[in-house]
């Protein structure tokens, strides 16, 4: 009763100040308000242009992947050599410091390098490169999901404003039309519940103009997140007509579209690059199983066999106790955990396309139910009723029936299509790859 009431109170407003009857100037203008100077108003374009060079997120992964690929180089190189020089301080038989006799005095060099058997440096740059791929692919799956909020978050602003601009319009009727009874109590020409009635509708077109303002100003900050902007900036989306044109699932059928997500998704790549990084993990454990091999030269200036001893020295750790047996069992182990990991990465993959495909696929079925001119006749329609009603042709039960189904059919409208535009997207991110673009 309280919405007739609203839509009543509005179409006497219209008439007493003789407002123009086209439903698309009274009731879907979007705000003319002048903006502030703090505006941004870009396309969608636009928009990912700035979140990837600019989202900080992005930023920081991008430093990972550098890190990892320094892990890979620190993998590559070869121990350095040790060299070490011995000599007597002190001579007790005849108490002096660094002895000069050559008789007496005595030095002594070592030189030795490690050498690693069993290709661990090999095997380890492998394990490092997979590292580095699976950070590659970390990084892929960040900007999946960041622009996936990105392009959702633009639509879903883009159209809230748009349905701000219909409670904007019917706020700025019912204030007129107010300020207008108000005159007429004023005279005694109006009852005062005809006021009051019309100061709740007024209070509550303003609560759910309110709950509307609060959301856009939610996906305001989002989206100056994503897109780095200090300070925040207003921003306004700007959208083509008819964006949805063209969005067909029939060019991409369901099995088709989980090969493209097996291939594609970058979240399921890292989880086989991980398995195949743990079975790199039990040949770089197995390898350090193999004792490593250390030589080296010695020289001694005055050693015990004689002046000017040289030597050559080799070392090798025996085997007998500690031969990695537990970092293999540990290795092993973890290779079946990333199997089952997988495995279930795999399911959800899978599960998530259906899931999406069928969501995309009912956005498709009613986008095609109802055409971009599907409105069109309703608004013809709605200056025939407004002329009617003009004209006292038709009762105020019927006028507001019909007021009110537009009213509502506008703003599930708006919903109907930012819903269609995110559910390609939501395909789009569930594929890994943007296969539906608009």
């Amino acid at each position: 009763m309280q919405k007739y009431l609203i839509f009543n109170l509005i179409s006497v407003g219209f008439l007493l100040l003789g407002q123009p009857v086209s439903a698309q100037t009274t009731l879907a203008t979007p705000i003319t308000s002048p903006l502030p100077t703090d505006t941004l108003r870009l396309t969608l374009a636009e928009a990912e242009q700035r979140f990837l060079s600019t989202n900080y997120a992005l930023l920081a992964q991008k430093f990972n992947v550098s890190a990892a690929q320094a892990q890979e180089l620190q993998a590559s190189l070869f121990d350095n050599p040790e060299i070490s020089v011995e000599r007597n301080a002190y001579n007790p038989y005849r108490g002096r410091f660094f002895e000069s006799n050559e008789e007496r005095k005595q030095w002594v060099a070592t030189y030795q390098q490690l050498l690693l058997l069993g290709g661990k440096r090999r095997k380890n740059v492998e394990y490092q490169r997979l590292g580095t791929e699976i950070e590659g692919h970390n990084f892929n799956d960040l900007v999946r999901t960041l622009q996936y909020e990105l392009r959702t978050g633009f639509v879903r602003l883009y159209y809230r404003q748009q349905t701000l601009g219909v409670y904007q319009q019917q706020r700025e009727a019912l204030q007129r039309t107010l300020t207008i009874y108000q005159a007429q109590l004023n005279r005694g020409n109006v009852a005062l519940k005809e006021v009051v009635r019309l100061k709740a509708a007024l209070f509550s077109l303003e609560s759910e103009r309110k709950e509307l303002v609060n959301e856009i100003s939610e996906l305001q900050a989002s989206l100056n997140l994503l897109l780095g902007n200090r300070p925040p900036r207003v921003l306004l989306p700007v959208l083509p007509a008819n964006p949805a044109t063209g969005l067909r699932l029939a060019a991409l059928p369901l099995a088709q579209a989980l090969e493209v997500a097996r291939s594609s998704r970058p979240d399921l790549r890292a989880a086989e690059t991980t398995t195949r990084q743990e079975q790199q993990n039990l040949l770089v454990q197995k390898a350090l199983a193999v004792p490593d091999l250390t030589v080296g030269g010695l020289y001694d200036y005055n050693g015990a066999v004689g002046k000017n001893y040289t030597g050559i020295t080799v070392g090798m750790p025996l085997p007998l106790f500690n031969r990695n047996q537990g970092n293999i069992r540990s290795a092993q182990a973890q290779i079946q955990a990333s199997e089952q990991a997988l495995n279930q990465q795999a399911t959800a993959v899978e599960t998530e396309v259906a899931e999406a495909y069928a969501k995309a696929a009912e956005a498709e079925r009613l986008a095609t139910s109802f055409p971009t001119d599907y409105f069109t006749d309703f608004d013809k329609l709605l200056d025939g009723v407004l002329t009617s009603y003009q004209r006292k042709a038709i009762g105020t039960l019927e006028f507001l029936d019909f007021l009110e189904s537009y009213k509502d059919n506008m703003v599930q409208l708006n919903e109907a299509r930012a819903d269609q535009l995110n559910s390609f997207e939501n395909l789009n991110q569930q594929l890994g790859r943007r296969v539906f673009a608009w």
